[in-house]
């Protein structure tokens, strides 16, 4: 084969002295036009969006819609600016009817304007004006800060009362202001507005609190709060308060809490997050809102009158805090949860009208609620029936990805037929239409030679208008290296730093590693090239396997796969080595709208100076925009030791962890390790560890400058364990890494007020000794660490904790590790060991490793490939599931049965068959994704004695994962809940 490290620097040295042939001024560069990357490896969704008003600029709108009697449309800024303009594809101009915050600040001129976040129009608008806004000042906590106003809009030439004059521009008095109801201001204040088919008004309230820690005042509990509830009231009415005033509404007498001693009587339901974004569905007149998650999942509620609807108790299935009084009433889960791999922050929605434009593409969407997600731009239907029909929980199904910050949606009857209209936070108004490009995944490549990038994919030439570059610092992946390239159409350079990229905008990452051959020899290979292309709105990945001849690479599966190989470990010498094709799901989780593009590729980390490879160079030829790095904050490769202990540390954040801990890129925590913060706002240093201590104590940071035994970003890194970050990427602890930032904090003064002798008191903490033995392991020689770990584990006062173990794995023999099941599971030993249920419902919902699922639904969560797993104990034994996970294809019942189908043009297609009659045959493949087939297009039928669930789902848990997992399966029942008390 080949060396890494000569084919590293010759494919440099060759392809950029090639490029550049010392010329140092911008060129014009061959774009690249042999791209085949279009389209989608699977079957398209049925909708996409189509930009209206495309000559409209508009800055962060948060809502918008029709405005009734005439023929314009309005639109609120979270500036506080209320807009209206001509209703026309052609429109270029807005007309200001309001600004709050010009209009506060008179008033108010001490008050901070923070966000306008709703609106909506009063039942009767075309004869009273009257419209309704939420907005808040800064800062948080403030009482009152959160304010719903009353506004009412003239027409010109009106005494304030709307007339239908389609010509005329609207204004807002400032002066008929009327703020109804308000309560304290915050992070996370909810305020969605909407009149239910009862007339009433009916506005979704957070918690206030900033994401850490979750709901800091105990409001969702607390039916004497309005945060984190719905409330309900009527605005047509006034009515006497409790201290003789007068309320600008009435609190009707249905509501559910009028009559509890201490609640506020206009509390609907409660236990809310951030419930953002509400729709009455008009078939049942029933309230579904979504609601923002904190760390584990995303939610939609049937709202219940008087319901308690878990937060903070509960995240979704998740419990968070059980330690607080809770509010009255039972928790009510919600109708569907999305994992975190899915949405990041949910948008509520509409519920589809009969006449939509959509539904003469896809009937079955009539009457389903749609949602979105602000975070990765896909939206989603939930018919909202079928629990109803089936007596399951609704399952989400995807039907566009958009690529948009979906900050809300309206329904407009302005036309012929309604139709549905997102509104982008990044600035615009789109309708979803018919994706016509329905057969553009047939044609994708299915090699990478065939994508267009390279003219020899053996020697990874690439074609023009696609150049190699070489980042300073990369993530750690195994003792993997990697091999970049970015193609770009046309002639345009890109501008990463400011997320501008040319539609057709491809990355693609080549991941090599050296292995062993049969006779033990080394070789070095290429495992897969991972490619990222830009289609105008997403960034779609895709994964190519090598094939063992390295000459070419075969399209990965949607669901990933994987693949062992022999490798030279450092510690324990030749061993097999599983290596991880990820599923395109986990990609998206960092490569989102937030984060588009390589994070790899900002000017600190190709050097600003002349040469090949810098940011200079690329620029001059005319595919980067020229930019200057940050003086002081230049990206170095983590393992040099000769360079700043400081660059190599941030470097190393920057690459391993940033692509995630940066504002909106997706993390909990509120963490920033980007390489240009300053450190001082990247909330590391005394920050509580918020996202758990591991032992290391109840007041552990993320780091505690000078004492990296107590650090919890440390022990992330250095564990192989519970909390084991990066969670993607690796499967082995990066020893050096770690090492190099325990010296790093270990470096940095200790804190102002921290005493030595309050630290020496947590001396006898195991955890933090286990911390100090991890260092001086980390230092000694292999043999010499891993017979001391020998020694210790052999001793009768072997650790036993999985967060002990954790920190000992790199020196316990992979073969005699305990923490992982394996791939030969002990059922009997398993069986034996007593679950937690809880622990199994958190492990179901939340872990990385969890494919449960991908494929079976539980709790409204997961997918009908398999059978669903709620209430399976009224079908199968404790030991028949656990033996089932282990064995899959032991037994399959026929509904579940696959058969593969060979066509007449001679392709074969596997999956169970969902629909089979004289013209067509329909399959379920394993991803989920449905095949019609033509019934005389297929030649052959075969039942497979494999089942579509694979085996070895277990090898990544350890024992007390399978037991909490399989007493979870076994408490739930058929609508996926657990006992109350579990």
């Amino acid at each position: 084969m080949f060396s890494s490290k000569l084919f590293l620097s010759a494919l440099s040295a060759a392809f950029l002295s090639l490029l550049f042939c010392g010329v140092n001024l911008r060129a014009e560069r061959p774009a690249w036009t042999e791209s085949r990357l279009q389209g989608t490896p699977e079957p398209p969704l049925p909708l996409k969006v189509q930009r209206v008003h495309p000559n409209l600029v508009v800055r962060s709108p948060i809502t918008a819609m029709d405005l009734p009697g005439t023929n314009r449309r309005l639109l609120l800024q979270v500036s506080g600016q209320v807009s209206t303009f001509e209703n026309r594809d052609d429109v270029e101009t807005m007309e200001l009817a309001l600004d709050i915050n010009a209009t506060n600040l008179k008033v108010n001129p001490d008050e901070k304007f923070a966000a306008a976040r709703d609106l909506t129009l009063h039942p009767d608008f075309e004869n009273n004006g009257y419209l309704y806004v939420v907005w808040s000042i800064r800062p948080h906590d403030v009482e009152g800060g959160t304010r719903i106003s009353r506004f009412r809009m003239n027409m010109p030439g009106d005494d304030g009362v709307v007339e239908n004059d389609l010509d005329s521009v609207p204004t807002i008095d400032p002066e008929s202001r009327l703020d109804l109801l308000s309560y304290p201001s915050g992070d996370h204040i909810g305020a969605s507005l909407n009149f239910g088919p009862d007339g009433l008004l009916y506005i979704t309230t957070g918690d206030g609190s900033l994401p850490f820690p979750p709901d800091v005042n105990k409001a969702a509990q607390n039916i004497g709060d309005l945060r984190g509830s719905v409330l309900r009231i009527d605005v047509n009415e006034t009515s006497q308060a409790a201290d003789g005033t007068t309320l600008p509404y009435r609190i009707p007498e249905d509501n559910p809490f009028v009559d509890v001693a201490g609640a506020r009587g206009e509390i609907y339901a409660f236990g809310l997050r951030n419930g953002f974004r509400a729709a009455f569905d008009p078939a049942t007149e029933d309230l579904w809102v979504a609601d923002v998650g904190w760390e584990k999942c995303e939610m939609v509620h049937r709202i219940v009158p008087g319901g308690n609807h878990g937060w903070s108790l509960y995240e979704g299935p998740h419990p968070v805090d059980l330690e607080q009084t809770p509010g009255p009433g039972p928790v009510i889960l919600p109708e569907v949860v999305f994992p975190r791999s899915e949405s990041q922050s949910i948008t509520g929605g509409v519920f589809v009208p009969l006449n939509a434009s959509v539904v003469r593409q896809d009937a079955s969407l009539v009457g389903e609620y749609l949602c979105g997600c602000y975070m990765n731009g896909n939206v989603w239907s939930i018919d909202t029936q079928s629990k109803t029909q089936t007596g399951k929980p609704p399952v989400p199904r995807k039907i566009a990805s958009t690529g948009l910050k979906i900050i809300d949606f309206f329904v407009s009857q302005s036309g012929a037929a309604a139709e549905i209209l997102l509104v982008d936070y990044s600035g615009g108004l789109y309708r979803l239409i018919e994706n016509e490009s329905v057969d553009d995944y047939a044609s994708f490549p299915q090699r990478l030679s065939e994508t267009g990038l390279f003219s020899d994919t053996k020697d990874l030439i690439p074609n023009p208008g696609v150049v190699a570059y070489e980042p300073a610092a990369t993530m750690f992946r195994d003792g993997i290296r990697t091999v970049r390239f970015v193609g770009i159409p046309g002639q345009e350079p890109i501008h990463p730093m400011r997320k501008r990229y040319t539609p057709g905008t491809v990355f693609a990452n080549t991941l090599i590693r050296d292995v062993l051959d049969s006779d033990g020899n080394p070789k070095t290979i290429r495992l897969e090239t991972q490619v990222l292309s830009f289609d105008g709105l997403n960034w779609n990945p895709t994964t190519f396997a090598w094939n063992e001849e390295q000459t070419d690479a075969t399209l990965v599966p949607a669901m990933g796969a994987t693949q062992t190989f022999r490798v030279a470990d450092p510690i324990w010498g030749p061993r097999d080595w599983e290596h991880r094709f990820y599923p395109r799901d986990v990609c998206i989780t960092c490569h989102n709208v937030a984060n588009p593009g390589a994070a790899s590729l900002v000017p600190e980390n190709l050097r600003d100076e002349a040469g090949p490879g810098s940011w200079n160079e690329l620029a001059h030829a005319g595919f980067l925009v020229s930019a200057k790095s940050k003086p002081g904050f230049e990206m170095v490769d983590p393992s040099d030791e000769d360079q700043p202990l400081e660059q190599r540390a941030r470097s190393y954040l920057h690459s391993n962890c940033a692509h995630c801990h940066r504002p909106a890129g997706g993390a909990t925590s509120k963490m920033d390790l980007r390489h240009n913060r300053p450190l001082d706002q990247t909330a590391l240093r005394d920050v509580p560890a918020a996202q758990g201590d591991f032992g290391l104590g109840a007041d552990t940071c993320v780091v505690l400058p000078g004492h990296p035994e107590r650090s919890a970003l440390v022990y992330r890194v250095a564990t192989g364990g519970p909390g084991k970050m990066p969670r993607v990427g690796c499967t082995t602890v990066d020893l050096a890494g770690a090492a190099m930032l325990w010296d790093w904090v270990e470096s940095q003064p200790a804190s102002g007020e921290t005493q030595a002798a309050e630290l020496s008191a947590t001396d006898d903490n195991q955890t933090v000794r286990a911390m100090r033995l991890w260092r001086a392991l980390a230092g000694k020689a292999p043999d010499e660490a891993k017979q001391t770990v020998g020694e210790m584990l052999s001793g009768d006062d072997a650790p036993e904790s999985p967060v002990l173990l954790g920190l000992l794995q790199p020196w316990i023999d992979p073969s005699q590790r305990k923490l992982m099941v394996g791939d030969s599971p002990d059922a009997d030993a398993l069986l034996t060991l007593k679950g937690d249920a809880q622990r199994g419902l958190q492990w179901f919902y939340e872990s990385a490793a969890s494919q449960c699922r991908q494929c079976h639904r539980i709790g409204g969560l997961g997918k009908d490939v398999g059978p669903s797993l709620a209430g399976i104990s009224k079908r199968r034994t404790r030991a028949e599931v656990l033996r089932g996970i282990i064995d899959p294809s032991a037994k399959i019942e026929p509904e579940w049965q696959s058969h593969t189908l060979l066509t007449v043009d001679g392709d074969l297609v596997a999956g169970r068959i969902l629909r089979e009659d004289d013209d067509v045959v329909v399959l379920q493949q394993a991803d989920g994704t449905q095949t019609t087939l033509a019934a005389e297009d297929v030649e052959v039928k075969k039942p497979n004695e494999q089942s579509l669930m694979p085996a070895g789902l277990l090898s990544a848990m350890t024992p007390q994962e399978v037991a909490d997992l399989l007493e979870f399966l076994m408490q739930t029942n058929e609508a996926g809940e657990l006992p109350v008390g579990d």
